[in-house]
């Protein structure tokens, strides 16, 4: 005894003070290494996707656009409502680093600002809710040590993106000649400024919200509506394009302008930032946020009860989003069909042999085609809360009843089947209809429901892989099926250009479906996806229901 009591008050000297300033980044470096160590594999992801994505749209547009009519027939579908609403519009369309950027700027830099949102909560609220931040200030730390390392790490993420396109570009030859590579360090500049905004959102949204999924919402929900702001700007006068950060380093324009001051605004922004979430997180309470959860109501709607009911009640943010997100893609989908068919007529041999042809039907299975990945990652999204909810222990008072695992996992299963099979169906009659109304031509909005609705089995296919690894892998259940969304992804939307055999191609539940409105309808490919659909559900839900439950 003589020997713990000196250990002890020496520990309970050790803790650090709150009220004394000098005191508050006490541990800074170490909780920077444990932030690098702890989220590698995430950065490290968002790094060299990004980049990456940038890397291969400037080399396939330097390999698709061979002469200035090109570029130029690119700039006048550029200039259209719709993709002035979706990306904004470059300052140089006509040149190869504007054609660039109108594909690639607003993906980059919104990707990364989401990103930063995401491992800023993921190490700031969600580390204070599940008790992390409270067992590490157990020792000596400050009290801004960890989210400041937190944000030190993000802020480098940034950075590095910004710096490495930057890279990329000069070394793609994106800089018109005899220009020098201003455009390119503008260009990896503003996607730094808007990631450092999103960083600056995250520190913030965390001070405020309670949990982990209120401050991703919120920071979510904000860069939403700057973005938003930004679109209805560029649609209008352009007041409302300074109004929002995105905007801001929109209006950098490299290739154009060349403005380095935007840069500055979103620094100061993300300051200003940093700096308020730091005096909300010396004035609240541990655990607390300035918006506190709302007591529930005392009692509950019978549907609650039921796992259906309350998989609905507890996705209702993101089907409400996802449904909003394929309402817009719709519509501005088939509001610059005529203009991309334009480009498409006066083009080489390249973008038809993409498209598998010419004309609009061409062009609208594409879009059909589009629209099926958006819903993918929604049904995807849905189909991995079933892990969620068991790493989080949800489950377990769901299914400490009489409720069977198979119930329980069938009827959350019925949302992304259910709402997967809706949003195609909306999708395409509103692509048909936004198209048909240019040529008054209603019949295209039943002709492209159906052909946005064939693509549910494909759907299922993704469904029923999450099912399969959330039963068999449930630990890793999550990280590998957007793992392989994600390749998915990749593959539909760049795998000609990549020249991959077909026959990879032709196993891939996309390009396994039938290519409506430009080709006829084949059953084959549909009943044969369903059926592996089903098995797959069959054989996650089975070894569910067998295994034992594997908390988070």
């Amino acid at each position: 005894m003589t020997t713990v009591a000196p250990r002890t008050r020496a520990a309970a000297v050790a803790l650090p003070t709150r009220g004394r300033p000098a005191d508050t980044l006490a541990g800074l470096g170490a909780m920077v290494r444990f932030v690098v160590r702890r989220n590698r594999v995430r950065l490290a992801v968002w790094l060299v996707v990004l980049v990456g994505l940038f890397a291969y749209v400037g080399a396939y547009y330097k390999s698709l656009f061979t002469t200035q009519q090109a570029l130029d027939d690119f700039a006048k579908v550029s200039d259209t409502p719709g993709i002035r609403a979706l990306t904004g519009l470059a300052a140089a369309p006509n040149t190869l680093g504007g054609a660039v950027w109108t594909k690639v700027w607003m993906t980059c830099a919104l990707a990364l600002a989401f990103g930063v949102v995401f491992l800023v909560t993921r190490n700031g609220r969600a580390d204070e809710e599940v008790g992390r931040t409270e067992l590490l200030r157990s020792r000596e730390l400050g009290l801004h040590a960890y989210p400041a390392a937190s944000w030190l790490v993000c802020a480098v993420l940034s950075v590095l993106v910004g710096a490495l396109i930057a890279v990329v570009s000069v070394a793609s030859g994106l800089d018109p000649y005899g220009t020098g590579i201003t455009g390119s360090l503008i260009v990896g500049a503003s996607v730094t400024g808007v990631g450092l905004v999103g960083l600056g959102v995250g520190a913030v949204a965390g001070q405020v919200a309670s949990t982990s999924r209120g401050a991703n919402a919120l920071g979510s929900a904000v860069l939403g509506v700057l973005y938003v702001m930004r679109m209805v700007g560029d649609l209008g006068d352009g007041r409302l394009t300074w109004a929002s950060p995105v905007g801001w380093g929109q209006e950098m324009q490299p290739w154009g302008a060349d403005r380095w001051w935007p840069f500055g605004l979103l620094v100061v922004l993300t300051v200003v930032l940093l700096a308020l979430a730091t005096v909300l997180e010396a004035h609240r309470d541990h655990g607390a946020g300035l918006m506190p959860q709302r007591p529930g109501p005392a009692g509950a709607p019978v549907r609650y009860a039921t796992p259906l009911g309350l998989g609905l009640r507890l996705q209702r943010g993101p089907v409400v989003g996802w449904s909003v997100t394929v309402v817009l893609c719709g519509l501005l989908f088939g509001s610059v069909v005529h203009a991309m068919d334009n480009l498409l007529n006066d083009a080489g041999t390249s973008l038809p042999a993409i498209l598998r042809g010419r004309g609009i039907d061409a062009l609208m299975a594409v879009l059909a085609g589009m629209i099926a990945l958006i819903v993918a990652v929604f049904a995807v999204q849905s189909a991995t809360t079933l892990r969620a909810d068991e790493a989080s222990g949800l489950i377990e008072t769901q299914l400490a009843g009489a409720l069977s695992r198979w119930r329980w996992a069938l009827q959350r299963l019925l949302i992304p089947a259910v709402g997967g099979a809706v949003l195609l169906a909306a999708g395409g009659a509103l692509l048909g209809a936004s198209y048909g109304a240019t040529v008054h031509d209603g019949s295209w909005t039943g002709r492209m429901a159906v052909a946005s609705l064939v693509y549910w089995p494909a759907v299922m296919v993704l469904v029923g892989v999450a099912v399969t690894l959330f039963g068999w892998l449930p630990r890793l259940a999550i990280a590998l099926t957007w793992g392989l969304l994600a390749a998915l992804w990749f593959v539909m939307l760049i795998g000609d250009a990549l020249h991959l055999p077909h026959w990879v191609l032709d196993v891939l539940p996309f390009s396994a479906t039938p290519y409506m409105p430009l080709d006829p309808m084949r059953w084959t490919p549909v009943v044969v996806m369903t059926a592996v659909a089903a098995l797959l559900v069959w054989a996650g839900v089975d070894r569910f229901a067998r295994r034992d439950v594997v908390p988070g």
